[in-house]
Order: C-alpha cells, then structure tokens, then sequence
C-alpha cells in the first residue's frame, strides 16, 4: 500500500489501521502485520518508529527486494548484483556439471540464462564486471572445470554464442540480450498510449527528444542515463536514431527542420 502524501500525521495512520481492521472484518481475511513493513521517503526516523509502533510491524530500509530484484540499490555496484550471481552460481554448481553429458549442460545453461536474471537485465544495464563474471560461471561448468584443474577451451565463447546457422550453439549473448531488453523500453514509450510511467517520462524529460540530449543532468536517474546509452548505442551496428523515423500525422509532435 502507497499514500503519497506530504503531511502524512499519526491521526493519518490511525484511519489506515482502522481501515485495515474493517477490511478483516468484513472479508474474513487478517492482515499480518510480522510480514508487513512500513517506509517513508524524505520521513524523519523518529516519526517513521512512531508508525510503525501503532501498526506493529518493522521499518523497512533501502535496498529492498521486492519480486526478487532489489530496489534503491544502486546498479553499477558490483554488490547489487551479487544475489543473482549466488543463484546463478547454486544452479551451475560443479557437481551438476559432473553428472550431465554435454548436451544436458548446455541445455542447464540456457535455461538459467533465460530465467533467473531477467528481471535484472530488462530493468538494467550491467556493469562490464558481472557480465565478465557471468561468463565465466557459464564456462567453468560447460567445459567442466574445477579450482584445482585447468582445462583448455577449445572453442572461444563468443563463437559458442552465436546462432546455429553461424556454427554456434546458442547460447544467449548476456550483454545484447540485456541491451535488447533495454531497447524495449524505449520502443515502448513511442508506442505506449497510456501508461503511468510514461506520462512521468515524458513530463521530466521530455518524450523521445530527451533521448537526443548529450552530457548528463544532474537531475536524471541512473535508469534514463542507460536508456539514452542504448539510444546512441553502436557496437551492435547501428544505433537507435539511425534507424528510427518520425510520422508526420497531425503535426502537434513533429519539429520540422530537426526531425528525420
């Protein structure tokens, strides 16, 4: 539950437990309040254990996990990616990599690929580090290496990666697949009518145009800034602006000596 409100008093909060007890009453269901936490932003401490005394539960602090991914940490720490490396790590463990054949492996591999960091990658850019770290956990266990022992590669990774037709594998390159998950996004606020994050978008930066903006504000988000890198992204060929056009239509968003 969110109340946005700049004023929020105890009397405030009085009204939401009493609101919460008619909701147990009248649907049968009891809220437990041990799970439940309680936060405030820009809130004074003082205030914030005074809050949580009357509704019973404990005060919530930054970073959280919410749905498994971790919020108000800050990305491109190495430590905010820790969590999904564990995992990673747990399900590509060296004993599994001992009782599966080639084939068993690489199918493990592209499973956890597409499974357990996607909620990470499609929210945000990773840091070179833990796609190098990434990679290396995906190695050790296809060509079965332990600490003690060194194996030779005889394939580069890079060549694992690439489709079937081109004499790969498959496997899914972690870095495009990340910047092709971030791509989304920005396609989605051209074509995304009405949503709530995009009307926030645009009012703060200024639609698509904000995109086009070189250095950096203060004022953004770490977020936007990785957006506006994928924008002008080539290392994957060509960027975004290269290969996106402007429909004149009825001419209200259209500038007409800076739009291609």
């Amino acid at each position: 539950m969110l109340q946005y409100a700049d004023n929020t008093s105890i009397q405030s909060v009085l009204t939401l437990k009493a609101i919460l007890k008619c909701f147990e009453l009248a649907s049968g269901l009891k809220v437990n309040y041990s799970k439940s936490k309680v936060s405030g932003v820009g809130v004074n401490i003082n205030q914030m254990m005074v809050f949580a005394s009357i509704l019973n539960c404990d005060i919530m602090k930054t970073p959280f996990s919410y749905l498994g991914v971790t919020v108000g940490g800050n990305h491109k720490r190495c430590v905010f990616w820790e969590g999904m490396l564990n995992k990673i790590q747990s399900r590509l463990s060296s004993w599994k990599g001992k009782s599966l054949s080639l084939a068993g492996r690489l199918r493990l591999i592209k499973s956890v690929l597409t499974s357990l960091p996607l909620f990470y990658v499609s929210l945000f850019c990773m840091p070179t580090t833990v796609v190098k770290e990434v990679k290396r956990l995906q190695k050790n266990f296809f060509v079965e290496l332990e600490l003690r022992e060194q194996k030779i590669a005889w394939v580069a990774w890079d060549k694992v990666c690439q489709s079937k037709d081109k004499g790969g594998l498959g496997v899914i390159d972690l870095r495009k697949f990340n910047l092709a998950l971030m791509g989304k996004w920005i396609w989605r606020l051209k074509y995304e009518k009405s949503s709530l994050w995009k009307d926030i978008l645009d009012s703060k930066y200024g639609r698509w145009r904000g995109l086009r903006s070189q250095g950096q504000n203060c004022k953004e988000s770490l977020w936007w800034r990785d957006i506006r890198k994928v924008w002008n992204l080539e290392e994957c060929g060509n960027d975004f602006e290269d290969k996106s056009w402007w429909e004149v239509g009825d001419g209200k968003e259209i500038r007409f000596w800076e739009d291609k």
